[in-house]
């Protein structure tokens, strides 16, 4: 009896501090910004998911309604010239036939297509974060589907109560209207992409189509900022749900309650949608360790990626482990290093970062390069002029791409998690748009949007650079 006091008094101690830790987060919740009606009003149950669709283009025509249905239910209570969700904003996505949110095919045309592939955008985005690099393939002669994922794409509420089973469900379907297409077209090979959650989805299709059948395997995968390992607190993010049933503590759903200015993503964040995607990469980190543990890397198909060294929405050292344990000479890693002439600003931890100290222990070594400054400072370009390495014998650089060297933005320090898939030119996002070159300056704690979101770079300014990588990946 003694013993077993001894054991459950500091079970009941850790529960009861469990307990207050809830309390005393779910009443600061309450601090939060209001809550607006896109964030409280319910989205339909997802098209995906409630129907059957034989063909993508009955699909698309049917989701362009289901998307301004929902945008439609919230309109008479959005105000303010970048609010996303007024009809009259600048920031209104459906004011033009192009609807910004929705899944798109671009199609090279029957006698054109030399493969098929499937694009999923990241957590909280849309398709649109996929049309630069969609434009890529379809110039190679792919016909492109950009899928949006459920729960994405219309109110921030539709992330309250979406699972990651439904994004690969969503995944599947994709598939399977590719795999059609490809086998109208000729047979030709059906390859799969993804940004963030939408790479960890492309991989675990993957990972899944090594033992079912019924999954046709791709041929390629091409991953940019793959979700391959996010923050551990994610793990916690289902506590909310003891209390945040009631209305009084409604906002401790929500991670962030931020002003919804961006056209093609969502700004605030349910802590659901940071527990489903922690949950998807515990799965696909598992299914590593058994092809790791199988010997099954030759099964998989070859696999490119695309990472910054310094990302502060998934873990890049993630990535790196899953190439040191199931990666091949097949396989190639590109990152991003930082803008090294700003090293005296930094902070220990990133300049602890050497994408040169990256190394790979299996006898069958992936590719590494490396988009890193300058290494000469011969540059008509500049000390922040970049070009693309690879390590050759003794550690020596090779330069892959001399005649094509990018320099860096002189505002730019470091590639940011979001800006890796968007062009230059990006209507939205690019170095001329609103978003992309947004730069103001005030006093602390007066604007809504964070410093950290003004902060942070919007698009690739080595999109071209990288986008050679691409073409090249595809020629192998």
């Amino acid at each position: 009896m003694i013993f077993l006091e001894k054991l459950l008094r500091p079970a009941i101690y850790l529960v009861l501090i469990i307990i207050i830790i809830v309390i005393v987060r779910a009443w600061k919740s309450r601090s939060m910004p209001d809550l607006y009606p896109w964030h409280t009003i319910r989205t339909d149950k997802e098209l995906l998911i409630a129907n059957k669709y034989d063909n993508i283009d009955s699909y698309l025509k049917d989701e362009d309604a289901y998307i301004r249905k929902m945008f439609s239910k919230v309109k008479d209570s959005a105000t303010g010239n970048y609010n996303r969700f007024n009809p009259g904003s600048t920031a209104y996505p459906l004011s033009k036939d192009d609807n910004l949110n929705a899944s798109f095919v671009y199609d090279p045309g029957a006698e054109n297509t030399n493969g098929v592939i499937l694009l999923l955008h990241g957590l909280s985005d849309s398709p649109y974060h996929m049309r630069a690099l969609g434009r890529v393939f379809k110039e190679e002669g792919f016909y492109v589907l950009g899928l949006r994922l459920p729960g994405h794409g219309t109110l921030p509420s539709g992330l309250l109560n979406v699972t990651w089973k439904q994004w690969a469900k969503a995944t599947e379907w994709g598939a399977r209207q590719l795999q059609k297409i490809a086998a109208e077209r000729g047979q030709v090979p059906f390859y799969m992409g993804g940004f963030s959650t939408g790479g960890s989805l492309a991989l675990n299709y993957t990972f899944k189509a090594l033992k079912n059948n019924k999954l046709l395997k791709p041929e390629k995968l091409f991953l940019f900022s793959p979700a391959i390992g996010v923050s551990k607190m994610a793990r916690f993010a289902a506590w909310h749900k003891s209390l945040s049933w009631m209305s009084y503590f409604n906002k401790y759903s929500w991670l962030d309650i931020l002003p919804e200015y961006d056209p093609a993503k969502y700004n605030s964040f349910t802590k659901n949608a940071g527990r489903q995607i922690y949950l998807l990469t515990l799965e696909n980190k598992d299914l590593v360790q058994i092809i790791a543990n199988t010997n099954q890397q030759d099964e998989l198909p070859p696999i490119i990626a695309f990472q910054s060294l310094v990302d502060d929405t998934v873990i890049p050292e993630d990535l790196i482990e899953m190439y040191q344990k199931i990666g091949t000479s097949k396989d190639q890693l590109f990152v991003f290093d930082i803008n090294r002439t700003y090293e005296d600003f930094m902070r220990r931890g990133a300049l602890q970062i050497d994408p040169r100290n990256i190394n790979f222990p299996q006898v069958s070594k992936p590719q590494l390069h490396m988009l890193i400054n300058n290494v000469k400072f011969d540059s008509m370009l500049g000390p922040n002029a970049s070009g693309v390495y690879k390590l050759g014998n003794k550690e020596q650089l090779i330069d892959i791409y001399p005649e094509d060297h990018r320099s860096w933005p002189d505002e730019f320090f470091a590639m940011s998690h979001v800006a890796v898939p968007i062009s230059l030119e990006d209507e939205v996002y690019g170095s001329r748009s609103t978003l992309g070159k947004m730069s103001v300056h005030g006093e602390r704690d007066v604007l809504l949007i964070t410093p950290d979101e003004i902060m942070r770079i919007r698009y690739n300014p080595f999109f071209e650079l990288m986008e050679m990588e691409i073409r090249e990946f595809l020629k192998n």
